[in-house]
């Protein structure tokens, strides 16, 4: 299985964005791997077929737009790595 490793900065109140971040991954079946209420960055891991999913494209380390109604929650998206499990 392919999992890309994405890094996401969250908007303020991070515990409110930190929340609906774990929502999220119970919903697209990803993995928390950093974060925290304090903490403006957040670390998952998500299945490469779920990315292609919700962004329409393969994935590639770069940055990301922001899908469409998460942007009350986050601000940036960046892939920081593609793993091989």
């Amino acid at each position: 299985m392919i999992r890309v490793i994405i890094e996401l900065k969250l908007n303020y109140p991070y515990k409110l964005s930190l929340s609906w971040l774990l929502d999220f991954s119970k919903v697209w079946s990803c993995r928390l791997i950093a974060g925290g209420t304090n903490s403006e960055t957040a670390v998952i891991s998500m299945p490469a077929k779920k990315f292609k999913k919700i962004w329409g494209v393969n994935p590639r380390v770069k940055d990301y737009a922001v899908p469409a109604k998460a942007e009350k929650h986050l601000s940036a998206v960046k892939v920081k790595e593609i793993k091989v499990e």
